[in-house]
Order: structure tokens, then sequence, then C-alpha cells
């Protein structure tokens, strides 16, 4: 038995041998043949261009801190505006998510937003379209660079493309409604409060368009369309944007007296903006509008326009309504009623210079055209 035993464990330890060797790595053979080379890679940027130092020109904390301190005081961040972006009718002005969203697809939520945002950095900036800045310039991941038309307008059709960041600014800086036209007894029947050519005509300014003038014996020429040097040679960018002693790199929008000096040498910043001619000319129109007669009116579903003019008891003698714009603390609103195309013309020119809020220098000429010729005709 004994001798049964050890056989057996001889053959466990020759089979644990044997395994050895047959999972043991072979003797090597001689070398074989080279193979073919690969295919070449394509080359890389060099190290300069591959680096970070063309993103952090722009994105470290140094360069970033003082635009979004600089953001964080203007208009585009703060002030009662933001309020209205929730409405799916001001969404896409009003509030940076609508913002994005009519860029992006041509349209806000129709059922409006719960949040209203002010229009923060990402609202003007998404992504760069090339990181090839030597070669194809610094878009600065401006959302869209595409040319804007003036989408609210009934009776021009009109596209305004700077070819630059501008275009940006664009398409919430134009106006909203049409200047005035006769019905058909050729009285102009204002019916809203906020009649006029809404808080954002800078860029029909800038153009050179919509002033009203078709009732008027004009005796100012009315300058053409994109005439003025500021449309010619600058755009929005150019005069808001551009860079800042402080480093906040125009993100306040307020023009910096330096941004003029280039075709004004010579001639300090303030003076540039003041052109008292021009305020003296507006602010005597104001006060002339104000006593403007027109007739009172009330809303009648039935009625062409949705409202009726108003009488006294006798049927005849209109119920009046005094001033097509009044005053009321430090803004001028225009009245609901029944006015002269005359009057209705020159209160749209003196509300359209007034909601530019540039004193007229976004266009000096075709914004002393269109006040004189409107104070001359209510002066006749």
């Amino acid at each position: 038995m004994k001798n049964l035993k050890l056989f057996g464990y001889l053959m466990v330890i020759a089979s644990a041998l044997l395994c050895v060797q047959c999972t043991s790595d072979p003797v090597p053979g001689p070398a074989g043949a080279d193979g073919i080379d690969g295919i070449n890679g394509i080359d890389g940027v060099d190290g300069v261009d591959g680096s970070a130092a063309s993103c952090i020109a722009c994105h470290a904390n140094e360069k970033r801190d003082p635009i979004i301190e600089a953001w964080s005081g203007a208009k585009h961040a703060i002030g009662g505006s933001w309020a209205r972006g929730t409405s799916s009718r001001c969404a896409e002005c009003h509030n940076n998510e609508g913002f994005i969203d009519f860029i992006e697809t041509g349209a806000v939520n129709e059922n409006g937003y719960t949040v209203s945002n002010p229009l923060n950095c990402n609202g003007c900036h998404d992504s760069h379209r090339s990181f090839d800045f030597e070669t194809d310039g610094n878009d600065y991941a401006v959302r869209t660079l595409e040319a804007v038309p003036l989408r609210f307008l009934d009776n021009i059709d009109y596209t305004i493309d700077y070819g630059n960041a501008s275009n940006t600014c664009a398409n919430c800086h134009q106006p909203r409604r049409d200047a005035p036209l006769a019905n058909l007894e050729g009285k102009f029947l204002q019916t809203s409060t906020h009649w006029g050519p809404h808080h954002g005509p800078q860029t029909a300014l800038l153009e050179g368009l919509l002033g009203a003038y078709s009732t008027f014996t004009l005796v100012e020429d009315i300058p053409a369309t994109q005439e003025h040097p500021h449309r010619q040679g600058a755009s929005c960018i150019d005069c808001h944007m551009r860079e800042t002693t402080d480093g906040s790199s125009g993100h306040t929008w307020t023009p910096a007296g330096n941004n003029c000096a280039t075709c004004h040498p010579g001639v300090p910043f303030e003076e540039l903006k003041v052109m008292d001619d021009l305020i003296a000319d507006w602010e005597t129109l104001g006060g002339i509008l104000e006593t403007v007669v027109g007739q009172a009116v009330i809303e009648d579903s039935t009625a062409v326009g949705g409202y009726i003019p108003l009488f006294e008891a006798d049927g005849i003698t209109p119920v009046p309504v005094v001033g097509i714009v009044i005053k009321e603390g430090d803004e001028w609103e225009p009245q609901v009623g029944l006015f002269d195309l005359k009057d209705a013309e020159a209160a749209w020119n003196f509300l359209y210079f007034y909601e530019d809020k540039s004193d007229g220098v976004h266009n000096p000429k075709y914004a002393k055209s269109i006040i004189k010729n409107s104070l001359a005709a209510m002066q006749e």
C-alpha cells in the first residue's frame, strides 16, 4: 500500500513539472524582417500656438474681474426693465434666457418665463467659431454676428449689418413701432400710453431712418440713410466697448472719451456731447406738444381700430384731450386720443429723440433735421 501511495505522489510531481514546461516562454528565435512603416500623423500646432496663453489673455481672473464689476453696475445688469421679461412679448430683450432662446431658435417660450434674469455674460457670449485668432481674428465668442432685420416694422423693410459684434446689439436696440400714418379721416388714432418707437431706437437713428415728416413743409433737408460718419466709420462696439483705461473693456457701455479722439482730436469729450441748440429746440417742441388739443376716445370692440371718438352730450362737440405728449415727473408719455397727423408726426419725432437717449449724438445731422422740421411745422 505504501508503495502505491509513493507512486501516486511521484505521478503528481511529474505532471506539475510537465505543465510548467508547457507554459514557459520558448527560447527566442532569430529576428524577422522589418514591417511596413505606418502613415504619418497630422502635424499639430507649434508650442506657442498650442499653449493656453491665448485663452488666459481673456479668461484669467485678472481680465474677467474688472469686466464683471463694470457689468454689475451697468443697465444691462440692473434696472427695473428686467421685470418685464416674464412676458413672452418682452422676453426676447428683457430676459437673459428669452434673448438666448430668440437668438438660437428665432422665438421665445410662448408661455413666458417664471423668472426674468438680467442680460449677463452667457446672454451675449457662447462659443468661439474659430480658435485660429491669428488668421480669423478673435470673435470674442459673441453669440451672434448675423445681420439683423428691423423686425417689428410693417411699413419698412430694412436690415442692419455692421459687419461685427455690433449686430448683437441691434437685435434689441431697434424701434418696435412704425412712424404714424393717417386713418381714413386723415387723423391719427393714438390708443396707447406707450406709443412711440419704444425704448431702443438707437440703431434706427444711427442709420438715419424712421423720422416722420410727410405733412411738413421742410425747412431743413433730411440727410440720406447711412450718411453720417458715425454710421460710416463706427458702430456700437467702436464707441461703447473699446478698451478703457480701467480695464473694464467697455462693459459699462458708457462711451469713453478716448474713443472719440481719433475723429475729434483736441475736443474734450464733454463738449462733444453737448448740442445746446438741438436740446433747446427739442424742449421747445415738447412745450408746444403739451398744448396740442385732440379728441378723447373710448374703447369699442366693434369699431375699426377698437376705439371711437367721444362727443359732448349734444353729440356734436368733441370731448377734448389736451397734450399729445405730457410730462409726468421726469418722464414724457403720449396721451390716448384722436389727433391731426401733423401733430402725431411731430410727437413721434419728439419721442424718437427722447427714447434714443444720446441727445442726438448717434446721428446729429438727422436728429437736428427731424426736430427742427417738427418745430417749424408746429409753429406755422
